[in-house]
């Protein structure tokens, strides 16, 4: 091969590498159908054009449901400044507030007000199984989210 030839095909190389992951920023309008898998398997929920995303898992044997914050598609923990924040869960039988509290973590670091885990108990999880819901607010990164609807377990 002539060297002229190979330092095209090594330029050629480097520029499809450079477009492929990466630690860019990425652009998050999306022409079709777009998914991002919650870690731990619950209901995902998208807020704004997927400024952040929430992931919901109940437990039913415990009777409490975790949420955790989590930046765009779902790559990383997302710390936010709160203390808690409420769902409010339509039932069969009428409505059911879901108060989730910041839950503090001494291996990470994270404490009550800056945390990307909370918690909301409630009797009923242990029977739920599906359920529409509206998240009521939440400020994350700045940006007030409200009346943010999903169903759990299928997300939004």
């Amino acid at each position: 091969m002539k060297p002229f030839h190979f330092l095209i095909l090594a330029g050629l190389v480097a520029l499809g590498q450079a477009g492929c992951g990466g630690g860019h920023e990425q652009d998050h309008s999306h022409a079709g159908p777009h998914h991002h898998d919650p870690p731990h398997g619950g209901a995902g929920v998208t807020l704004g054009d997927e400024a952040a995303h929430i992931e919901f898992l109940a437990d039913a044997e415990t009777g409490t449901m975790t949420a955790w914050f989590f930046t765009p598609h779902m790559e990383r923990y997302l710390r936010i400044k709160a203390e808690s924040f409420a769902v409010l869960a339509k039932l069969p039988d009428g409505e059911a507030r879901l108060t989730f509290a910041a839950v503090a973590n001494a291996g990470t670091g994270e404490t009550v007000g800056d945390t990307s885990q909370f918690v909301a108990r409630a009797d009923w999880l242990g029977g739920a199984g599906s359920f529409d819901a509206v998240l009521q607010e939440v400020s994350v990164r700045g940006r007030v989210y409200r009346s943010v609807a999903f169903n759990y377990p299928k997300g939004n």
